[in-house]
């Protein structure tokens, strides 16, 4: 799996509240039901600000930070639900849905420079946001884009699923 979080404003936005958990090293001493309540808040915060977001207006860096932290985001969810997921079987499901969308839709994340690894996983073209025109990411991040609803529906479910205390 290619966890690789880069400490960057974008991912803080999205962590929100849980923004300590931005940090490797303040994961590790947060419980496995924190960690998966403030990944999946943090899904559903990106998918929605993505959607707002001007990328024909915005420079090529912050682009390819958008890009990273939504991939980011997305496997620390997947990571995190799948543990917390050993002991329910809804969160476990939803962690396996978002993987199976990734899957899905993996033509379009091609076309946006993201690609799906062998477990599920994204990862980000190095110069994604260089070779590849605003539009493009302006589409794809569209408010009516049924991956990305699709995505936020799972988040919310682990979101209800998930007690922080575990």
């Amino acid at each position: 799996m290619s966890l690789s979080i880069t400490n960057s404003l974008t991912l803080r936005v999205y962590y929100n509240n849980y923004n300590s958990l931005v940090k490797t090293s303040n994961r590790k001493d947060a419980t496995t039901g924190t960690l998966s309540m403030a990944d999946a808040s943090a899904l559903r915060n990106a998918v929605r600000k993505l959607q707002d977001f001007d990328f024909e207006e915005a420079s090529e860096s912050q682009v390819q930070e958008k890009l990273k932290a939504f991939a980011d985001t997305i496997n620390y969810t997947i990571s995190s639900a799948q543990k917390y997921g050993s002991n329910n079987t809804a969160v476990k499901n939803a962690a396996n849905n978002i993987k199976n969308l990734n899957a899905q839709y993996e033509s379009e994340l091609k076309k946006i420079g993201i690609s799906i690894d062998s477990d599920g996983t994204l990862s980000v073209y190095d110069s994604a946001a260089k070779n590849f025109k605003r539009e493009r990411f302006t589409k794809f991040f569209d408010k009516e884009n049924q991956y990305l609803n699709d995505l936020y529906t799972n988040a919310r479910k682990i979101t209800r699923k998930v007690d922080v205390r575990i």
